[in-house]
């Protein structure tokens, strides 16, 4: 056994106002308010009785630990990307879409979801479910704008439910929509083929700091329709209402603008009893954008200063982010376009140099086709153990290496939180209250 040694995932806070500290500990989750009496104790655990009260304590939290933090974690994560009974599927029944947002990353491209596609998917839904025991799928309905297909929704939708139903399965949904078509009766849609999660997006607190940067082709404003379209939820308030969220692609140019907008979502929630929540999301500065949206971009710590106002007050448990940074890097996880084409990832959806395989023929019991590469390298996203820099850190435990498609394009994608640890541990105390451990 290793002698006892703090954790490198500890961060200890003095509480403003207080003679106490807070001290969290970012893999675990655990949090304890210390009294400067205590603190002093847990700055001599190391050399204090492992049986002492205390110290057990300290041991069950993960302050103190005798073993490799980093190898436990990584022996975690590769086995998660292997486990789980879930079905993940991210369905695009068109990449065409009414909005021209100028950093949109999609490839638009007209043409619909065919007959033959959708069979494929139902085919290859219930195929792997039965051939690997999987007791839950969820459907993500992308695009483009899905809902410019909302028959391939409904159809489709039933389909998988069936299968679902017919293998003894859960099955739950949710949908990425620019707002423009969230009408009374894609509502009503939606509501019966249980798509209970539904994220919109709005870049500004107004028709005149929005429209410019979320552009309808046709020219009308965006704000006004997705504002109105929101309030149509309404009738969902109560146990039938999906979860909205609203994200907020911050750059330099809006950022001012997301508290008065967030201030507008509260009230429209307050308003329609709806679960609404806006948050902000850091534009991405791809080469691909123009030279504009490019030079408007924040760093991470220009955007970690900006967010983490907003970013702590919804606060999550570190214990949540233990597994994987997304479905990506599951086995069960795909993303599917409107002519079949397989890809790990939502957002390289169109881009044939992604490409993993077909639905029409893809699966993981043949010797592989071409394409298939590009799952691989999603798997070795999982533990990034050559970015030194990544396995110093010590929020790790908070974004486990970031978002894989910014790895698998030499890139590294930061969490706001981690240019503000002590706003993070300090919105965690608050919201729990002066517990003295909470695991």
């Amino acid at each position: 056994m290793l002698k006892l040694k703090y954790s490198r995932y500890n961060h200890l806070v003095k509480i403003p106002d207080e003679e106490a500290f807070v001290l969290v500990n970012f893999r675990t989750g655990a949090l304890i308010r210390l009294s400067p009496l205590q603190k002093a104790v847990f700055d001599q655990a190391t050399e204090l009785p492992a049986a002492a009260k205390a110290i057990k304590r300290l041991r069950q939290g993960g302050f103190l630990v005798d073993y490799d933090e980093l190898r436990h974690m990584r022996t975690q994560m590769l086995t998660a990307g292997g486990s789980g009974r879930a079905l993940g599927l991210t369905i695009c029944p068109t990449l065409a879409c009414n909005f021209r947002c100028p950093y949109c990353f999609e490839q638009a491209r007209s043409g619909r979801m065919s007959q033959e596609v959708q069979d494929s998917i139902v085919a290859f839904a219930q195929t792997n479910m039965e051939k690997f025991a999987l007791n839950r799928l969820t459907v993500t309905w992308f695009g483009g704008e899905p809902l410019l297909c909302p028959d391939i929704i409904e159809s489709l939708s039933a389909r998988l439910m069936e299968v679902c139903q017919k293998l003894g399965a859960g099955y739950e949904a949710g949908i990425f929509t620019n707002g423009w078509f969230l009408t009374e009766e894609n509502l009503a849609l939606l509501e019966r083929r249980k798509v209970n999660t539904i994220q919109l997006t709005l870049d500004g607190a107004s028709p005149e700091t929005n429209d410019h940067l979320r552009r309808e082709a046709g020219g009308g404003s965006s704000f006004t329709r997705i504002m109105e379209n929101i309030k149509k939820m309404r009738p969902y308030a109560g146990t039938s209402a999906p979860n909205v969220v609203m994200r907020y692609n911050m750059n330099r140019e809006n950022a001012p603008y997301f508290g008065e907008l967030a201030a507008k979502i509260d009230a429209v929630a307050r308003e329609t009893g709806v679960n609404i929540t806006a948050y902000p999301a850091k534009m991405d500065s791809s080469m691909e954008n123009p030279q504009h949206i490019r030079e408007s971009a924040l760093s991470i710590d220009e955007y970690g200063d900006l967010a983490s106002p907003r970013s702590v007050k919804n606060v999550r448990n570190p214990v949540n982010f233990r597994r994987l940074y997304c479905k990506a890097q599951y086995i069960h996880g795909y993303a599917i376009d409107e002519v079949g084409d397989m890809y790990k990832c939502l957002e390289l959806v169109g881009r044939k140099e992604y490409v993993m395989g077909n639905v029409r023929n893809f699966s993981l019991f043949k010797e592989p086709g071409e394409g298939i590469e590009n799952m691989d390298r999603f798997f070795e996203t999982i533990f990034p153990e050559e970015d030194k820099e990544c396995m110093s850190c010590k929020a790790f435990p908070l974004c486990l290496g970031g978002c894989p498609r910014k790895r698998v394009a030499g890139e590294r994608g930061c969490m706001s939180l981690k240019s503000d640890l002590d706003g993070y541990t300090l919105a965690r105390y608050r919201k729990i209250g002066s517990k003295s451990y909470n695991g």
